[in-house]
C-alpha cells in the first residue's frame, strides 16, 4: 500500500468512528447538570434535533466529511511535490 492508500483508509475508519467518538466528546463536555437531568429517568432526550438510525445530523456529517476526504485523498491525482523556490 501506498502512502495514499493508507491516508485514505485512515479517513474511511475515522468516519465509522465518529459517530462513537461524537457521542464520547458530547458527554465529556456536558455540565453535571445536563449529565444528571439526561440520565435520570424522566430527563431530557439525547438530542434535541432529529436523528436518524440513531445518530444526530453531526454524527452523519462528519462521517460524510471523513468519506469524501477519504475519497478525494484515493482518488487524486498523482503530482510532483511542490517545491519552494
Amino acid at each position: 500500500m501506498n502512502q495514499r492508500a493508507l491516508l485514505s483508509l485512515a479517513c474511511f475508519g475515522a468516519a465509522g468512528l465518529w459517530p462513537s467518538l461524537m457521542a464520547v466528546l458530547e458527554r465529556a463536555l456536558m455540565s453535571p447538570l445536563q449529565r444528571a437531568t439526561r440520565d435520570a429517568f424522566c430527563g431530557l432526550p439525547d438530542h434535541a434535533g432529529l436523528e436518524l438510525l440513531g445518530h444526530c445530523a453531526a454524527c452523519w456529517a462528519g462521517s460524510a466529511i471523513f468519506v469524501a476526504a477519504g475519497l478525494f485523498v484515493l482518488l487524486a491525482r498523482d503530482s510532483a511535490p511542490v517545491r519552494a523556490r
